[in-house]
């Protein structure tokens, strides 16, 4: 069965983002895609993306669209399941290994890992993510980790700047609050397909 889901992110920290989401899940795997408007140093940076993962929520590609400064620019990644990334075209070695995406003006991609690790509750996981910067697109391995606090709430850390945060999510692992740095502000059914929220 195919559902959908919309939702609406506002960054409460400083009010210069917000984010439109949508999930979409059946039997062949999940989607999410999106669009970010971001006021970044005073100019506005849109982003879309869409990321494709299979039905354990394993990432197999990332699309990013962006407009900032008045230039349009993309950025395309594909996983092959066992490790090894192509970035535009072409192998992107240092990349190796990750297992995730994490894009770094959103929210949602944190619904990867919480869903593809499955923790049971007191327990961590470590990954290590592909990092996507904005606006300069650069993108980095990041080691990562999860700890599962109870059943709605994960405690997220960097390994390499010691930033941590406390993420409240829902039954399909997306945010609620992240830290009092991005809140929902709205969820609801999506065109084309039955809701997914529980």
């Amino acid at each position: 069965m195919r559902t959908v889901r919309e939702i609406m992110w506002r960054r409460v920290m400083d009010d210069l983002s917000f984010e439109h989401a949508r999930l979409e899940r059946d039997d062949d795997g999940v989607r999410l895609s999106g669009t970010v408007l971001v006021a970044e140093g005073g100019i506005p940076l849109r982003v879309e993306y869409a990321v494709a993962c299979d039905p354990r929520w394993r990432t197999r590609t990332l699309s990013v669209t962006q407009v900032h400064g008045g230039r349009r620019r993309r950025l395309r990644l594909e996983h092959d399941g066992d490790g090894a990334w192509i970035r535009n075209g072409q192998p992107a070695p240092a990349l190796d290994g990750c297992t995730d995406i994490d894009l770094g003006v959103s929210p949602v991609t944190n619904a990867l890992p919480v869903n593809r690790l499955g923790l049971a509750k007191g327990t961590t996981g470590e990954i290590r993510a592909a990092w996507v910067r904005l606006p300069s697109l650069e993108v980095v391995p990041a080691r990562q980790s999860y700890e599962r606090l109870d059943d709605r709430r994960y405690r997220y850390r960097s390994r390499a700047s010691g930033f941590e945060a406390e993420i409240e999510v829902d039954d399909d692992g997306l945010p609620i609050d992240y830290a009092g740095i991005w809140q929902r502000v709205a969820d609801g059914p999506g065109a084309g397909g039955r809701s997914g929220q529980r």
